[in-house]
């Protein structure tokens, strides 16, 4: 393979060198300007003389075209203007111009007049590209960057103002350029960008700052190698998130500032615990057993996002890419096609997001920036519990049932209860004693109280700042971040993070260039158990007893009035004495003051790159980077919790994760004549990726009061255990980009890829070709004059992969464990013997391979006020990656192999509408839509693969989308109606089915943005319509008694029959609810949401609802101070203000739950609520002074 690679990229390079050499181009390259042209009224007006001068500026405004020109050609010529008969530009200047012994020629998009007897200028030396002016006295020469991070701009115009001199700027964005006198003005222009004018006066060296026009909408987009291209040469899809809106957005972390930014891109939170990771999904589902989620580039080299010990129990771990602090980041591009992701191969399928961090200017300034936020965060949705019925089971109290099925409350004396004062007792800590109750008297409820201890309104400081500058011979950028937050919990609920960020560049002369870019991260968090787990806090909060009050949690327990105390002990509603050391399940007091999930990650992430300019139309990149981190974990459960039957447990573990990156990249441009360009890109990379995770688990303490660590237990009791995994990868990839008469590009690429995952008798390196085309067909006459300011029609084709998992391409050794009915006989305990696994591995491995094929179109209307954006785009994914059965005659159960297939198609739509930009008001207006169907079509041979189970499974099943709902559902009769029991009760169906998809019919963000003078108003909307939402807390809440609906009372009208079989009579009024299932009303009562009603009573289906929802997901409000007067006064460049409304309101039909949240975290099991914890909702201020 190495060998294969070296021979073809040689090849590559001389043909580089042969085809681009400079001996092959044309000798004169003019300035490039955008240009629209358009016809007048049919009723034109008669003719009449003018200045030449004045003709044409007029025509600049009518035809949106740019004239260049020297003074001297056109002072005092007037011509007689003719009658206009709807004619094209040129058609009208061959009518203007031969009167007056003039011509002109059009170079890119510029209209160049000259005399028809004008020699060609003389050799000047210059860059190629440039035209002498008549006197040659100064020469000057810079660099062209964007504003927002200081990289290069190559294909920028500089023209000499008034003239047809002109150059434009190299792949670096540098640029030189002859001029006669020092009151020369130079015009600085590119599409998507302001133009700027410079005069000269006595500078021989001119750098200069692009900012993005907002007024135009034609983008310059980061591609997947970190290449800046015009978006209207490409026909593949990408989308660009404004820095500026993620900081604006309020969230703490890169990932949620995304929400609702991009057609086709889903953002889903797992919870609102602080730091808590969330799954990005760019056109549905690619893998099955792997992770969905896109490669994250930033600053040229891959990072680390993953979300490691993210499941349904648990803490919510938090996603790497959030460890970058949104403050640093200057641009985001979302590459969502596998034709403008596929450089990247087998770690492509998933999309690609592009981040672009700050860098500083070349302005000989320095310029500081500080901004100060804080945040109070609330919990935005909340379950509705009863608070009419007690502890206890028909009817009765029972103060250590699991259930609130007891007495009415409102039935009870009032008076104090009456207790067992000789008996056992419970003293807590916080000064309550508890005693065995005889008689339940009190008519105090909890709810409200525990919910208060629980809950605080969480709040966060993010202090941050920066200083950037530099001058022609480099610039820095440095930043520092802090953030501190503390949860919407009380106790031990907080997330941390400091960062410092140096960027740099240094430009050593014309031909080299170097910059690196340096962040060093540290978290810390603590967060709270939740989900399927005993010791979850919605878990044991929910399902606790309206009349149980959880604010005494520890304590002392004394089993008699003369036993010694048993210390730290914890008290639940099922253990109201402290009397076992399990408690079934942990107070939520307990949970969160009492239990340890600490985080601590410290992270560098550095990229360097150099860059060589032997000659303006080539240049050789060398980039390299590495992104480490080491995660330390500690997770504690004291004695008395749930955990280990109550004996106690404590873990700790250290992963390391780093992965090395090396680009080799040449870069050559060349035109042939006037109406072809062409950008030939040849590059190499190899990647090298490790994880190590090593730790220990701990169970039974020897002594419970000394510190819970491994000092404190015996050897016996000791579970360590060490993983490591190490992947390599080498790449060969190229670009081939050609531009046909500035209307028609087409861009293709490929990539041929080797890897250690790669089974070894599988083919050594598999190829991922792509290609797009984009044609600009407004460029046609027709349109001239119309409405269409810009039309494009886009196809694109690509091939990308997903790597198989390490170590699956053979069968490894695991230890022996042996036995029957008594203790198992370890491969551990006798030498350490190993025996083969029994999933068999495959040497046959090979990445799974996603071909995605997309068509789209591109418009810009009303002198590009209005932009609209639309795709359609299929992919098919095959080779699967699954572990399916094996026969048995291998002598294996399982085998990990290729197997699967699968198919996404879906639209997107982007709209977006300036609507007033007139004086000081500006209004725009902006929407995206997606949707996405999702197939499973083979599995190997297995029916259905299951990542959750319970009650409810999420799946992959044949057939369905993926992460379909399957579980128990209502027995039905051929005409759909449901099978009933003679009292008119449903039945369970003994066969489990499909019952729900998850994934949305359609998704769709949009909002506006006004501003009247310093300003401004900004409101963005989200809904997901469609999705299927599974309330697995409601159906156990149902099933305890606690939920909101459970505690109705309903008075019969007639007769009726619980699901036991008891008579109620008519008129009778009890605890319950009445509902028809299709042969009238039936009594549904605890008999009845204890069994097949309830959770516990595996029907599924009735707890499986419409998930759809809309909500504000960000509503804004800024002032800024920057005026002259105030600039002047204060030497500051502005204050800015703003105040941010995160999540403030939500419409769905969900109860209890956001349904923006998931129980798996960041996994492929979607849509599921089983007691997780809740989402927020923020009222955010911040500041921000720039000097």
């Amino acid at each position: 393979m190495r060998t294969l690679l070296r021979r073809r990229g040689a090849w590559l390079l001389l043909s580089l060198v042969a085809v681009w050499h400079p001996a092959a181009h044309g000798q004169e390259l003019w300035a490039r300007h955008n240009t629209r042209t358009e016809t007048t009224s049919e009723h034109a007006a008669q003719p009449q003389r003018k200045l030449l001068t004045d003709l044409l500026k007029d025509l600049e405004k009518q035809y949106k075209v740019h004239f260049a020109y020297q003074k001297k050609n056109l002072e005092g010529k007037r011509i007689e203007v003719p009658v206009e008969r709807n004619q094209g530009i040129e058609a009208r200047l061959k009518e203007i111009l031969p009167p007056l012994n003039l011509t002109f020629e059009k170079v890119e998009k510029t209209y160049i007049i000259k005399e028809k007897s004008s020699a060609p200028a003389p050799e000047t030396g210059l860059k190629e590209g440039t035209t002498k002016p008549e006197v040659a006295e100064l020469v000057v020469k810079g660099r062209v960057t964007a504003k927002e991070d200081g990289a290069g701009l190559p294909g920028v115009n500089v023209i000499l103002k008034g003239t047809q001199v002109g150059t434009s700027t190299d792949a670096e964005g540098k640029y030189a350029i002859t001029v006669p006198d020092r009151e020369s003005v130079l015009i600085f222009s590119f599409i998507g960008y302001n133009t700027q004018e410079i005069q000269v006066l006595d500078q021989s060296t001119i750098n200069i700052e692009l900012a993005t026009d907002t007024k135009q909408l034609s983008e310059v987009i980061v591609t997947a190698l970190g290449f800046r291209e015009n978006k209207d040469k490409l026909g593949s899809t990408s989308s660009t998130i404004k820095a500026d809106d993620i900081v604006r957005s309020g969230e703490t972390g890169v990932i949620n500032g995304l929400s609702g930014r991009a057609a086709g891109v889903q953002i889903s939170r797992s919870t609102g615990d602080p730091g808590a990771g969330s799954n990005i999904q760019i056109r549905g589902q690619s893998t099955i057993t792997g992770s969905n989620q896109p490669l994250i580039i930033i600053d040229g080299i891959p990072m680390s996002n993953n979300t490691i010990g993210d499941a349904r129990s648990g803490v919510a771990q938090q996603s790497r890419l959030n460890d970058i602090n949104p403050e640093d980041i200057a641009s985001v591009q979302v590459l969502k096609g596998a034709s403008a992701a596929g450089l990247w191969g087998s770690r492509a399928a998933n999309g690609v997001i592009v981040i672009t961090t700050k860098k500083g200017a070349d302005d000989s300034k320095m310029n500081i920036s500080y901004s100060s936020t804080v945040s109070f965060d609330k919990v935005n949705v909340l379950h509705p519990l009863q608070d009419g019925y007690g502890q206890g089971f028909n009817g009765i109290f029972n103060a250590t049932s699991q259930y609130s099925w007891g007495d009415k409350i409102a039935n009870r004396s009032g008076a104090e209860d009456a207790l067992n004062m000789n008996g056992a007792r419970f003293e807590a800590y916080n000064g309550k004693t508890f005693y065995p109750i005889l008689t339940k008297n009190s008519q105090e409820v909890y709810h409200d109280a525990r919910r208060d201890a629980v809950f605080r309104t969480g709040t966060y400081f993010d202090n941050n700042v920066s200083l950037s500058g530099g001058n022609d011979k480099g610039n820095f950028y440095l930043s520092l971040g802090n953030l501190d937050q503390k949860g919407i919990f009380n106790g031990q609920s907080d997330y941390k993070r400091s960062s410092v960020r140096f960027n740099t560049t240094r430009q050593f002369n014309d031909l080299v260039r170097a910059s690196t870019n340096a962040n060093y991260i540290r978290t810390s968090s603590n967060r709270i158990q939740k989900g399927d787990n005993t010791s979850g806090l919605y878990l044991g909060m929910l399902r606790s007893a309206p009349d149980f009050d959880s604010r005494y949690w520890i304590g002392s327990y004394y089993a008699s009035p003369t036993a010694s105390a048993v210390t730290n002990r914890q008290r639940s509603y099922r253990n109201y004495l402290g009397a076992s050391a399990n408690p079934s399940y942990n107070d939520p007091l307990w949970t969160i003051n009492e239990l340890t999930n600490l985080t601590e990650v410290e992270r560098f992430i550095v990229s360097s790159e150099l860059v060589l300019s032997p000659v303006n139309w080539f240049n050789l990149t060398a980039r390299g980077g590495i992104d480490t981190y080491t995660d330390r974990r500690v997770t504690n459960n004291p004695v008395s919790s749930v955990v280990n039957s109550g004996a106690g447990q404590y873990e700790q573990q250290m992963i390391k994760e780093t992965e090395t990156n090396l680009d080799i990249i040449g870069r050559g441009m060349k035109d042939f004549g006037a109406n072809v360009t062409s950008t030939l890109i040849v590059g190499f990379n190899v990647n090298d990726r490790t994880y190590h995770s090593l730790g220990g688990i701990m169970n039974n303490f020897i002594l419970e009061e000394a510190p819970q660590n491994f000092t404190n237990s015996i050897n016996a009791n000791n579970y360590p255990y060490n993983r490591e995994t190490h992947r390599r990868m080498a790449r060969l990839y190229s670009t081939l980009n050609l531009g046909f008469y500035d209307q028609l590009y087409v861009n293709l690429s490929a990539a041929g890829e080797a890897g250690s995952t790669f089974g070894s008798e599988s083919k050594s390196t598999f190829y991922y070709p792509s290609a797009d085309v984009a044609w600009q067909f407004s460029q046609l006459p027709v349109f001239t004059g119309s409405a269409l300011s810009f039309g494009k029609l886009r196809a694109s084709y690509g091939i990308v992969g997903i790597q198989p998992e390490a170590y699956r391409n053979t069968t490894p050794y695991v230890t022996a464990s042996f036995g029957s009915w008594a203790t198992n006989l370890t491969g551990s305990g006798y030498g350490g013997a190993y025996v083969e696994s029994t999933t068999q591995g495959d040497p046959y491995l090979k990445p799974e391979r996603k071909t995605e094929w997309e068509l789209g179109t591109d418009l810009r209307l009303l002198n590009n006020k209005l932009s609209a954006g639309f795709t359609y785009y299929q992919n098919r994914i095959v080779d699967l990656l699954l572990q399916v059965s094996a026969a048995g005659s291998t002598g294996f159960s399982q085998k990990y192999t290729n197997a699967g297939t699968m198919e996404n198609k879906g639209m997107e739509l982007d709209l977006n509408y300036n609507l007033l930009q007139k004086n000081n008001w500006r209004w725009n207006l902006f929407a995206n839509w997606s949707r996405n169907r999702n197939r499973v079509i083979d599995l190997g041979g297995t029916e259905i693969v299951t990542f959750t189970g319970g009650a409810l499974s999420t799946v992959a099943s044949v057939g369905y989308p993926l992460s379909s709902f399957y579980g128990g559902v209502y027995k039905r009769n051929p005409d759909g109606s449901k099978v009933l029991t003679e009292r008119g009760f449903p039945i369970l169906d003994t066969q489990l089915q499909i019952i729900g998809d998850p994934n949305p019919s359609w998704r769709s963000g949009f909002g506006t943005n006004l501003a009247y003078k310093n300003i401004s108003f900004n409101l963005l909307f989200e809904t997901l319509q469609g999705g299927d939402f599974y309330e697995g807390t409601r159906g156990v809440l149902v099933n305890f008694g606690t939920y909101g609906d459970v505690g109705h009372e309903v008075t019969l009208s007639q007769d009726m029959y619980t699901y036991a079989g008891q008579l109620i009579p008519a008129g009778s009024t009890v605890r319950g609810n009445v509902a028809d299932y299709g042969g009238g009303p039936v009594l549904l009562e605890q008999s009845f949401y204890t069994s097949i009603g309830g959770h516990s009573g595996q029907l599924a289906e009735q707890f499986v609802r419409d998930g759809s929802w809309t909500r504000v997901r960000e509503i804004s409000l800024g002032y800024s101070l920057n005026s002259s007067t105030f600039r002047q006064k204060t030497k500051l460049q502005s204050i800015d203000f703003t105040i941010t409304g995160r999540n403030p309101f939500l419409w769905t039909k969900i109860v209890g739950i956001d349904p923006d949240s998931n129980v798996s975290g960041v996994g492929n099991a979607r849509g599921v609520d089983y007691f997780n914890n809740p989402n927020t909702k923020s009222l955010v201020f911040s500041l921000r002074i720039n000097y």
